[in-house]
């Protein structure tokens, strides 16, 4: 980032800040922000994407949601959980310089999906989103659920995505250029809210989702919403995660009602490891190449690597 650059940043966030950017990732940038929470209060949440940046360009946004370990740490620390634990810049940073190694995925990867990433790398070189980290509650909890899940839902779309745009002038304007993603408590969320505001958000990714028992209703949702609205969506999981049956249910569910969908299945737990391994490489690459080319979803929604 250049000093005018910097400056002009700041000035537009005004009480925001940037937060620091470890010297392996030179490449990508952080910066928090406050937003009006549901509570009336102000809550922060934090932007990163390339440092890079063409005279013009605007970077399509995705809300990544994060998993229960962060929502019981509460809004103050919660909104940290992908650039801090989740390593997002250093999968920026992976991306942004290609090939991708094994090294990206901790390890997480077999070898013929990391081929086929490099290659489709080689022909679409990844150029990045602005990914928003945000505070995620225990939407889970059965009581109240569905009143819960619908103001938070609401609250995303008609509170932080417009504030995202306010504060951040590189972001797209463009409607439907936003996605949704997150892990196990956050894939969960990131299936209702995108489900709900299909006007706001073009494409729904979830990682290890935790939504047993809710499979069918969820890919009823789905079926109703891409009777009017063009959407891709993307599953994914992991040989040793528990949440693998359920994920796969889901799956099942959507192919049943002919709903076009990835499912992408690799090594790993349900763990940090592959949060940071093989599903926030997953986050980054899909919705960089669907919300960058919807003539391409249909092609990306149908991939699967098992």
């Amino acid at each position: 980032m250049t000093r005018r650059w910097t400056c002009l940043l700041l000035t537009v966030l005004g009480a925001s800040f940037l937060l620091p950017v470890h010297a392996a990732d030179e490449l990508v940038q952080s910066a928090r922000f406050s937003v009006v929470g549901q509570d009336g209060k102000n809550q922060t949440a934090v932007g990163t994407w390339p440092k890079a940046h063409k005279k013009g360009e605007r970077w399509p946004i995705v809300i990544a949601f994060s998993g229960m370990t962060e929502s019981r740490e509460g809004p103050a620390r919660g909104y940290l959980a992908w650039p801090e634990k989740y390593g997002l810049l250093q999968a920026f940073s992976a991306l942004l310089t290609p090939p991708l190694s094994r090294a990206a995925f901790g390890g997480l990867v077999r070898e013929a999906h990391l081929s086929a990433l490099n290659a489709e790398l080689k022909t679409l070189p990844f150029k990045g989103v602005f990914v928003v980290g945000v505070y995620t509650p225990d939407l889970l909890a059965p009581e109240d659920r569905e009143a819960r899940t619908a103001a938070y839902a609401a609250w995303v779309a008609n509170v932080l995505v417009p504030r995202v745009r306010d504060v951040f002038p590189v972001t797209s304007s463009t409607a439907r250029e936003v996605g949704v993603d997150g892990v196990s408590l956050g894939g969960a969320v990131a299936l209702e809210v995108g489900l709900r505001h299909p006007e706001v958000f073009g494409t729904i990714g979830a990682l290890q989702p935790a939504v047993r028992g809710r499979e069918a209703q969820l890919a009823e949702r789905a079926s109703q919403v891409l009777a009017h609205h063009a959407l891709a969506i993307r599953l994914a999981s992991s040989d040793g995660d528990p949440l693998l049956p359920v994920v796969r249910t889901l799956s099942a569910q959507l192919r049943k009602r002919q709903i076009p969908h990835g499912l992408v299945v690799t090594p790993g737990g349900h763990d940090y490891a592959y949060n940071r391994g093989p599903g926030v490489i997953e986050l980054l690459r899909f919705h960089d190449r669907a919300l960058r080319a919807p003539e391409l979803r249909p092609g990306l929604a149908g991939e699967s690597s098992k």
